[in-house]
């Protein structure tokens, strides 16, 4: 295992290479699976189009032409005819463009879908796929960069996991859509570009164990999503021999809070990073779950890094100082360790740039 650099993109790369993006590696797995099980549809806004969500399903619309559906503008209906079809043994993915946009059919997500086979005493499986859009994206601003991922991962009768990487992203749709329920993807815009050597076939990731990214003794990190990218480039600028345990939660529906208390229990110290703001996010839910756990003692009181309490801006100065940094996690994992934080002002590029390209 190796890591590549690009400026400070951050990626994991094994051998040997086939490099693809994490748009093209959700792309690969549905195009897998669907010319396996013809019961899987797409449904969404813009599937059918040359670069359909965001080159998601650009190319599938030629290829299903019965399967693909483009649909109106109108979240509520064409949710809840998927959920309808998935009841009577299909198994659509749903696509919403933004995570703002599912909010139109919430009745259809959380009472319907996620509790249609409990209503019905477990025999009435309602298998289906919500993919979303979720998060920071580039002037987007506070209407469109909403990271509701508590909100999700309060629903009961809901699977829900964060791919943070091209493999993750690939690995967790096909085990998504060999599942009998309700699973939601949340994607993380900002890492649509991002890219990762992605084995070819068809594999299988876990929807509901987190992973462990690097072993270490002294601190343990969890976070999630771009939280990951960031924490990756964090450690760059703070070096190996700090003892970083870090951990990607992957699913926030359920949590794997196993293995988080596991780690917390070699190193007595915990930091969340969450990109998302700072009142009932995950990273509270991880914090308060590891105190109650009379198998952790704790050396420092653990700590959390997350956005301000306030709507995402749309002004590139103001984001600026808005989304945690890699110095502002670096540094909170020095503090935690009591060691002399890192005192340097990151370029605009560092700041903004999506991750994206890599060069050998």
């Amino acid at each position: 295992m190796r890591s590549i650099h690009q400026r400070k993109i951050y990626i994991l790369i094994s051998m040997p290479e086939r490099i693809i993006k994490y748009t093209e590696a959700l792309k690969e797995a549905t195009d897998q699976m669907m010319e396996k099980d013809p019961n899987i549809v797409v449904i969404g806004l813009g599937v059918s189009y040359k670069n359909g969500a965001d080159g998601t399903t650009s190319g599938l619309k030629a290829k299903y032409e019965e399967r693909v559906f483009d649909v109106p503008v109108s979240e509520a209906a064409f949710t809840g005819m998927a959920v309808g079809v998935a009841i009577n043994g299909m198994h659509p993915i749903v696509h919403h463009g933004r995570v703002e946009f599912s909010l139109f059919a919430a009745d259809q997500i959380f009472t319907q879908a996620a509790k249609w086979n409990y209503m019905f005493g477990g025999g009435n499986p309602v298998p289906i796929v919500f993919r979303i859009a979720v998060g920071r994206q580039w002037g987007n601003g506070p209407q469109h960069t909403q990271a509701l991922y508590a909100l999700f991962g309060n629903a009961l009768g809901l699977k829900v996991v964060i791919p943070s990487t091209p493999k993750m992203a690939k690995g967790l749709l096909v085990s998504a859509l060999r599942d009998k329920n309700p699973v939601v993807i949340l994607e993380p815009r900002w890492l649509y570009g991002t890219k990762q050597d992605v084995p070819e076939g068809i594999y299988a990731e876990p929807l509901d164990m987190a992973q462990v990214v690097k072993g270490g003794s002294n601190v343990t990190v969890v976070t999630y999503g771009d939280g990951l990218v960031a924490t990756l480039e964090a450690l760059e600028l703070i070096g190996d021999d700090v003892g970083v345990e870090l951990i990607d939660l992957v699913s926030i529906n359920p949590v794997d809070h196993a293995t988080v208390a596991s780690s917390v229990a070699k190193t007595g110290r915990l930091l969340c990073v969450d990109t998302t703001n700072g009142a009932f996010n995950i990273g509270s839910e991880i914090i308060a779950k590891v105190a109650q756990n009379s198998s952790v003692k704790f050396k420092d009181t653990p700590s959390s890094l997350s956005c301000p309490n306030v709507p995402c801006p749309t002004s590139t100065a103001l984001t600026e100082f808005y989304y945690p940094t890699k110095v502002d996690i670096a540094n909170a994992i020095l503090g935690l360790l009591g060691k002399p934080l890192i005192k340097k002002q990151l370029s605009f590029e560092e700041l903004h740039l999506s991750p994206g390209l890599i060069i050998k």
